[in-house]
This record gives structure tokens, C-alpha cells and sequence, in this order.
């Protein structure tokens, strides 16, 4: 049991948390009115969650603890790191201005004070959870065991997200001892209060799952009443009131609460009115708004037990209220409101706050200031691993004549299996990994299972071995890729935050790259570092029809930041693109991989010799495979640039012949990363340019990939020369691979047609 005094305390400091985030967001408002619109902001959402913030922040995180903070009370939590030492006034000033505190806690944007990362709704507390099933691996690995918890705060409309239940579903989150979550269970979401049935929802959810759910439902003032005679009948008219009744008691004048709160169907309820008859109407509105989210008392009690047993992961469902404290409390519409000036003034004063003191912490040598400089510090990063990865610059392996760039993974990622980097690689896949090649190296490390668990299959025979354990190197999921982006962006977090770098690399197919969008930008915003190995990929699948066709993707590959997008023709290019990401991110020194390949298999023998320089050329997006100037007889003015990606280099190459037999002159370039190649055009020395020889700058181009044209439209304006792209704009269908290529305009002879145009032929 917290001693009064250190109640008193608390009580205070919340106090000025909430005076200091509700004051941010007006000042970042007010300066922001200056050059017009409004910057935003989240008061009563930060308000909920003051309570909570403060019972974690000044008394109950240790220092091995990360936070996920809900985003929507970053102000809240930007107070408390004020309050803490780590932010000064200044700082606090800068909420939502360029270069200053984001709208939503970035690790990305702010290292210093923001453990994890939040923002896009039901994405942060997944990655959150991942990490700490991350931790989990790295000490059934052989790493130290902290008494780390990882503590992630959402509001309760978040829960709507299904990507959270889709994560929570997991087998392999199911024992976790090191995680919590706490629900600011406020009832409203941006348009509407929740659903009722979600009371019901949550506690049964969560339990469903294998959580231990722990639910404040009413603070110590309202118990006390209940514990009266005649109180149940009181908590039984709050537990079935409706949320949005119950949110309208909060929005009523003190003196029209108790008619509200005794009324019936039948007329009034003379037993809660007889149990509520010597309560005083303001203090009677007050104690209706006693709900457990806002009772510290109740608070710590609840982190204590949470803490106390720690067979699983639990959830702390906390109610509290939106705008707690302030005078749009439990308004429905309430999400993006903001204080007057007037109502900010009149705040201010009741709490004894002079004006030109609004940034003002606690006077050193107060009772406040005293009890915070006597806490624990606060996580801060572990230093970085004190040997890097040695990741090998090229593998003895060998591939067939006839191979695809997918069965080169497999091959590249079985060979890496025999050196010392394997112990640091780590596979995820979303229930697809035996058709992404993953077959062997899940046969040499083995699959990650907290405990040991028996292959009933051990006497019979089988393609593979699906042995689970703790010291198992491969992480299995459900059909979900969000689950899958989001774990590799955790895993890919680990040299940051456990001290112990991984190399992630995760496997789905191509087209649902899509799928896991959100939570791929997510895990890369984030900053983990991962490796993305997406295949098959295009109409190149071509019995399996359009919806499992990638279309879109490449132009995702470009589009996206903080990740690199390469689509290798050639076995020996999957092993440099791969080695090369690998050692980048042991390093940290580079961005994560999106690697998109092939089931077609392609002639190898038309690769250009594996050296130094033709791996350069490889890494900085491409090269020419096919010198047209070297043919007898060759004419600039019936040249053409054929720029092809992946598979389709064997059909540039066929057009290529096709047109030399027509009297034109192909040169093939190869594009290995269109992401490198178009990043580098505002390079003073653009590496296409260095592609083709100043003879040439006249040469029009015709570019092909599987996948939409748009991904290489942009070569022919960065070389200024005419451009006709080739590609798959529309969806994909079941056929022939021939039939489709021809169909979508992407074969050699669609090629060579476009080639013809180009010279007016």
C-alpha cells in the first residue's frame, strides 16, 4: 500500500503534467495561428492518459523498461520527460514546429527521450510487443536476461485496428513474462464514443489470448459507496448504463446529475437516490467520474499485481476520461478540441500558476522536486555490440545454367548457413516459408519455439524437418503480414535496444507485399533494419492468376524510404545484393533490403563475368550487358537502349537478336535496383550517364520489367532521349507465361515493336 504523503505527491505532479501538455498544445496552436490554420493537437486525449503516464513515470518503471506511449498523449508524455531532466523549456516549445518534438513519439526524430516508436494507430504497440518477444529469442540465444519489461500504453478505439488481434493471436507471444499493456479505456474515439459491447470485448479477448486481464473499472471513492448498503444497486446501474449515457452524465451540470443518474424507465430509483441523498451535487458529479484510470492509488495497485505474477502477458484495461480535468471532459467530440484562450487563463489561475511561469517545473528543493530526483533513471540505449558481424564478401556456391533468382536465395542463404554470420541471422515468414526457398536453412538452424517441442513426424518421412526450440533460428507466423513487417522491424531493432545486433530477413510472396504495407513503412519509420525477400513476383506466376500476381510493388520499392528495392536477373547478383545488405545492416550503415524475385528460370550463361567491377556495377543499380557498338557495321542513328529488370532481361535480349536481323541496334542494360538508379539522378554525375558513352545521348530508350511501367519511365527523361516503358498496368490472369507476356505487351516481340516506333520504322 503507497503511503498517503507519496499519494499527495503524485497527485500534484499529475497535476502539472496535465498543465504542461494542455499548455503545449495551446502554445504550438497559438504560434502556429500566425501563418494561419491551426497546428493541432491532442488535449484530451493526453488527459486520459495523465494518470497512468504519472503512476508508470514517477514511481513504477525500472530502468530496464521501454515505454510505447499512446501517440495521441505525446504532449503528456513530452511533460514527463520535461518533469525527468531530459527535455528543457525550449524543447517543449517546439512541439510540431520543423526540426522541434513531433505530433506522435518518433525514435526516428527524437532518439533522446522516445524508447519506441507510435503513431499510425494498433502499429506501434504490435512492433512494441515483437520487441519484447525479440528479447525473448536473444536470451534463448545466449544473451543476458535483463528484468526488462516492455510497457505499451494504446486508448481503447486503437484496439479497432484488427492488426492488433491478428498479432495477438501468435503462439509465440502466448508466454511472454516481459510484456504489459495498459488500455486507456476512455470509451471515445475521433467521431463517436465505442461500442458497449466492447466492456464485454476486451477483458474476454485478451483472456482468450492467454492474458492475464486486470480491469479498473471505478476509483476508491465510488468502491466505498458500493460497499454501502444498497451500493450494488449502485454499481449496478453504472456497470449497465450505456457508454454514451454515461458519457452524457459527465457533460451535465452538476445539478442535473442525480435526476439523470436515478432516472428509470419505471420513474426514479428510490434506493440510489436514498443511498446518494446526503452527497452534495458537485460533489456528486465529481464521484460519478471516479473511474479507476484516474485513481493512482488503484493505478499502482494494479502495476503491482501485473508485476507480482508473471506467467504470460497481461493488460491493465484502465477506464478513464477523455479531457480528464479539463472543461470539454467526456465530450464526445472531443478528440481534436482545444482551450480557448480564455478557458487556458482560467485554468492556469486554478492552479496557482503566475502568468510568464507557464513552462515552470517543480521549485528545486520542493517536496515534488525531491521525490523525482530520487527515481531510478530511465532506459537509455545499451552501447553498441563491441564486434561487428563478419559477413563474407562472396560464397564459394555454384548455380545451374538454368536457375531463378528465388531458387538462388534458397542456395545463397543454405551456403550462408556454414558460416559464422548464420548465428546472427534470424528468418521470419507468414506460413509461406517452404515456397520461398527457406526449406534448407530451416532444416540446418532449426525453428524458434520458447520450449522444445516434439516432431511427431520424426519416423515418417518428410521434405523437411520442422524442429522446434528455443535455439531454432526461424520464426514461424500465421497467415499476417503485418505480424510479418512489423517483427522484422523489432528484430531489426534489437543492436539499438538489447545491445546485440540480428540480421533479420523475412519472406513473403510478392503480391501481398500490399497487404502489409502500413506496417512495413511502420517497422522502416521505426528504424529497424531488415531484409525484405519477396517472391514470386508479376504475371511471371502464371497459372495462379491476377490475384496472386504483383503488379504495383516495384513502384512501392521506389516510393518507399529507409529501404532499398532490387530485382537481380542472375543468380550471382542475388548472393552480392544479399551479402551486401547484410554486412549494411550489421554495420548500421545502410538501409534495409526489399529484394523481389523470380520463379523463371534464366540462362545463366548470359551473365557477364562475376569480378570486382561487374559487382559494382551490380550494387549501384545496373550495367550493361549487351554493347550493340561492338556489331560490324554499327550505326548510332539505328541504336536502341533496351533497359530491362529481372526476368525480363531474357526477353530484351531475344528482342535484341530480333532487331539485329532488322538492321537496329540494341544495347541491353540491366537495371538490378530502379531505386538506386532513380535516387542517383540528381547525382552531379548521374550513374545512368555513366551507363551510356557520349555517343550515345541521342539513343532512345525502350524500358520492360514485370510489374507497372511507370517503375523505369523515368530513364528516358533522366538521359534526355524518348522513351516508350513496357510493363503490366492492368491486373494479372491465369494463362500460359508466353500468353501472358504477349498479352501485356512485355515480350521480345513487344519489345522489338517498340523499338521500331522509337526509329520510325
Amino acid at each position: 500500500m503507497i503511503a498517503d504523503d507519496r499519494l499527495a505527491l503524485l497527485e500534484r505532479i499529475q497535476r502539472k503534467v496535465l498543465w504542461l501538455s494542455t499548455w503545449m498544445v495551446h502554445h504550438a496552436n497559438a504560434q502556429g495561428a500566425v501563418a494561419g490554420p491551426k497546428v493541432g493537437g491532442h488535449q484530451a486525449s493526453s488527459a486520459s492518459a495523465v494518470s497512468l503516464l504519472t503512476a508508470l513515470y514517477f514511481h513504477a518503471l525500472r530502468p530496464s523498461d521501454l515505454v510505447a506511449v499512446k501517440a495521441h498523449a505525446a504532449p503528456a508524455f513530452y511533460a514527463i520527460q520535461h518533469l525527468r531532466g531530459r527535455l528543457d523549456a525550449d524543447a517543449l516549445r517546439t512541439l510540431r514546429s520543423f526540426g522541434g518534438l513531433q505530433a506522435y513519439p518518433s525514435r526516428r526524430k527524437n532518439p533522446g527521450v522516445v524508447d519506441l516508436t507510435t503513431g499510425s494507430m494498433g502499429l506501434g504497440a504490435v512492433a512494441a510487443t515483437f520487441g519484447a518477444l525479440g528479447s525473448r529469442y536473444l536470451v534463448d540465444h545466449g544473451a543476458v536476461r535483463h528484468a526488462r519489461r516492455w510497457i505499451v500504453m494504446v486508448g481503447d478505439a486503437e484496439l479497432d485496428e484488427g492488426n492488433v488481434w491478428e498479432a495477438l493471436g501468435e503462439g509465440l507471444l502466448t508466454g511472454l513474462d516481459n510484456v504489459l499493456w495498459i488500455v486507456d479505456v476512455n470509451r471515445q474515439s475521433l467521431d463517436r464514443v465505442v461500442p458497449d459491447s466492447r466492456r464485454r470485448q476486451l477483458p474476454a479477448l485478451f483472456s482468450a489470448f492467454g492474458w492475464r486481464a486486470i480491469e479498473l473499472r471505478w476509483g476508491r471513492r465510488l468502491e466505498t459507496l458500493f460497499a454501502r448498503r444498497d451500493g450494488d444497486r449502485l454499481r449496478a446501474r453504472l456497470d449497465g448504463m450505456p457508454y454514451a449515457e454515461y458519457q452524457s452524465l459527465l457533460r451535465l451540470p452538476p445539478s442535473a446529475v442525480r435526476k439523470a443518474l436515478v432516472a428509470t424507465a419505471e420513474g426514479s430509483d428510490d434506493v440510489i437516490e436514498g443511498l446518494v441523498a446526503d452527497v452534495a451535487d458537485d460533489e456528486l458529479a465529481a464521484l460519478i467520474a471516479d473511474v479507476g484510470g484516474h485513481d493512482l492509488a488503484a493505478i499502482l495497485g494494479a502495476l503491482d499485481e501485473a508485476d507480482a505474477e508473471r506467467a504470460g502477458p497481461s493488460v491493465i484495461l484502465a477506464h478513464t476520461i477523455k479531457g480528464w480535468g479539463l472543461p470539454f471532459a467526456g465530450d464526445p467530440l472531443n478528440h481534436t478540441a482545444l482551450l480557448t484562450r480564455a478557458q487556458i487563463e482560467a485554468f492556469r489561475d486554478s492552479l496557482g500558476i503566475a502568468p510568464g511561469e507557464e513552462w515552470s517545473g517543480f521549485a528545486p528543493g520542493s517536496a515534488e522536486a525531491e521525490l523525482i530526483a530520487s527515481l531510478p533513471p530511465l532506459f537509455t540505449p545499451p552501447p553498441a555490440p563491441p564486434t561487428a558481424i563478419d559477413v563474407p564478401t562472396g560464397l564459394d556456391e555454384t548455380y545451374a545454367d538454368e536457375s531463378s533468382t528465388q531458387e538462388a536465395f534458397g542456395r545463397v542463404l543454405g551456403a550462408l548457413g556454414r558460416h559464422p554470420v548464420a548465428d546472427a541471422i534470424v528468418t521470419v515468414s507468414a506460413d509461406v516459408a517452404v515456397t520461398t526457398h527457406l526449406a534448407g536453412w530451416i532444416n540446418r538452424r532449426g525453428v524458434y519455439a520458447p520450449a522444445a517441442r516434439p516432431d511427431f513426424f520424426a519416423e515418417l518421412p518428410q521434405a523437411m524437418r520442422w524442429q522446434e526450440g528455443p535455439r531454432g533460428q526461424h520464426l514461424g507466423l500465421g497467415i499476417a503480414e503485418h505480424d510479418l513487417f512489423l517483427l522484422l522491424g523489432a528484430l531489426g531493432l534489437t543492436h539499438e535496444l538489447d545491445g546485440t545486433t540480428l540480421l533479420p530477413i523475412g519472406t513473403l510472396y510478392d503480391p501481398f507485399v500490399t497487404r502489409g504495407l502500413d506496417a512495413l513503412y511502420h517497422a522502416l519509420y521505426a528504424g529497424g533494419r531488415f531484409i525484405v525477400v519477396a517472391t514470386p513476383s508479376g504475371v511471371t506466376l502464371a497459372p495462379e492468376g491476377g490475384a496472386h500476381q504483383s503488379v504495383i510493388t516495384p513502384g512501392i520499392g521506389i516510393a518507399l524510404p529507409a529501404i532499398t528495392y532490387f530485382e537481380p536477373a542472375f543468380a550471382r547478383e542475388v548472393e552480392w545484393i544479399l551479402l551486401a545488405a547484410l554486412r549494411d545492416v550489421a554495420r548500421r550503415t545502410g538501409e534495409s533490403l526489399y529484394l523481389r524475385l523470380s520463379t523463371r528460370p534464366v540462362d545463366q550463361r548470359l551473365a557477364p563475368p562475376a569480378d570486382a567491377a561487374q559487382r559494382e556495377r551490380v550494387l549501384r543499380g545496373g550495367y550493361r550487358l549487351v554493347d550493340a557498338r561492338r556489331a560490324p557495321g554499327y550505326d548510332a542513328d539505328r541504336a536502341v537502349h533496351v533497359f530491362a529488370a529481372g526476368v525480363m532481361v531474357s526477353e530484351a535480349v531475344a528482342a535484341g537478336r530480333m532487331l539485329r536481323e532488322a538492321g537496329v541496334f540494341a544495347n541491353v542494360f540491366v537495371v538490378t535496383s530502379p531505386d538506386r538508379l532513380y535516387r542517383d539522378v540528381g547525382a552531379p554525375r548521374p550513374y545512368l550517364e555513366e551507363l551510356v558513352a557520349a555517343d550515345e545521348e541521342d539513343v532512345p530508350v525502350v524500358s520492360v520489367l514485370d510489374g507497372h511501367p511507370h517503375t523505369l519511365a523515368f530513364i528516358g527523361s533522366a538521359l534526355g532521349v524518348t522513351q516508350v516503358p513496357l510493363g503490366v498496368s492492368d491486373f494479372g490472369q491465369s494463362g500460359a507465361r508466353d500468353d501472358l507476356y504477349r498479352h501485356y505487351g512485355i515480350d521480345a516481340a513487344a519489345i522489338a515493336r517498340a523499338a521500331h516506333t522509337l526509329l520510325g520504322r
